[in-house]
Parts: structure tokens; sequence; C-alpha cells
């Protein structure tokens, strides 16, 4: 999977996921992408900077989580502020079915936040909807972290050796460069990448 940030032509700044760069083309040109807050199928590809999660990144984050955009509950405006800095690109397992948990924080608050107070500029439902998604993240990453095998930065050379048969196939995570992501697809190998959350305290 691929993320892009997305903007329409009314500037709104969004995120979407694709199977690769390709089917993001096939969608954009058929006019199937949306903005989700004013509905305009004229959307092109924003300028991204990535961030990538590292054991010195996140610890520089200090395990925070910024209060998400008021633009939309989902942070569809694309500016990641309700997610942490920094994301893991991570290759799943032959085995990992669904996660769904409810969020069990009050309305109003998202689990993982520090202060555990309102989301600036959520309704209590949109807020709901925020902690069940950081919940099944939260989970997600913990089956993660449990089924698959932490591989750092060396990612991509772990992916190919695998993709390739010169390793055994095993569930990998850890981080690539947008570059080695880049590669990692032209090449044909599947990842998927996702954000990391820091540590619920």
């Amino acid at each position: 999977m691929i993320k892009y940030q997305l903007v329409c032509d009314g500037e709104h700044e969004f995120e979407g996921w694709f199977g690769d760069s390709t089917a993001f083309k096939q969608q954009s040109g058929s006019g199937m992408l949306q903005c989700p807050v004013c509905g305009s199928a004229d959307v092109r590809r924003a300028l991204m900077a990535p961030n990538l999660a590292s054991p010195k990144t996140r610890a520089k984050a200090g395990n925070t989580m910024p209060p998400a955009p008021d633009a939309s509950p989902s942070g569809a405006d694309g500016s990641n502020q309700d997610m942490p800095a920094g994301a893991k690109t991570t290759r799943l397992g032959p085995t990992h079915p669904g996660l769904a948990h409810p969020g069990s924080a009050p309305p109003g608050t998202v689990p993982g936040s520090p202060s555990r107070g309102p989301v600036a500029g959520l309704s209590p439902d949109a807020a709901r909807k925020m902690a069940a998604l950081v919940t099944e993240m939260r989970s997600l990453q913990t089956k993660i972290q449990k089924e698959c095998r932490d591989v750092g930065d060396q990612f991509a050379e772990e992916a190919r050796k695998i993709h390739y048969g010169e390793a055994e196939a095993e569930g990998i995570y850890g981080q690539a460069t947008p570059e080695e992501r880049e590669a990692l697809d032209e090449e044909g190998i599947a990842i998927v990448e996702m954000p990391w959350l820091p540590k619920d305290n």
C-alpha cells in the first residue's frame, strides 16, 4: 500500500491509500477520487515530507499525540496532526485476521492522548470514532509486534530476501525511506505503510 497526500482544486488537503502508484493514477483519471470536504473530483497529489519512525524520532516526539485538526473527524485535511510523528512500513505475515475493538474512552477523548481531554473541534460522535480508530490501530500494532519480526532500518533488504526466496517467508516490520519504498513497489514487493503510535501510558 502507498499513502499519498492529496489536494483538491479547493485546496483541501487529505490523504489516500492505494495499492500502488498505478491504482492512484487509474482512480484519479477516472474521477473516482473525491475531496471528503467539498466533494470535488479535481484531485492531485500534494507535496509530502515523510517522517519515518525510529527509536530516536519516537524519543524526540516524547510519546505525545497532538490534537486532531478540526476540518474533519478523520484528519481528512491531510495535515496528519491526528497521528504522531513517524510511521513504520510493515510487511504483514500470511495470517492477520481483521481487528475490531470498540473504543473504551469517554466521549470527547482519544486513547493515547496524554491529557485524555477533549479533542479540539470534534463532535462527541467524531471523538468516539477517533477513539475507536486509535484503539484498533493499537490492537493491530500489538498484533504486528507479537507475530512479526522487527528488522529496523534493514526493512527493504529483508523484504527483498523474502520476496526472492533468499530467506524464509515471515512477517516483518521496520523502517524504509521513501526511495526504498518506491523501489520495492517497482519490484512488485507488496508492503503496507502505517502510522506507528507511541506507547499508551
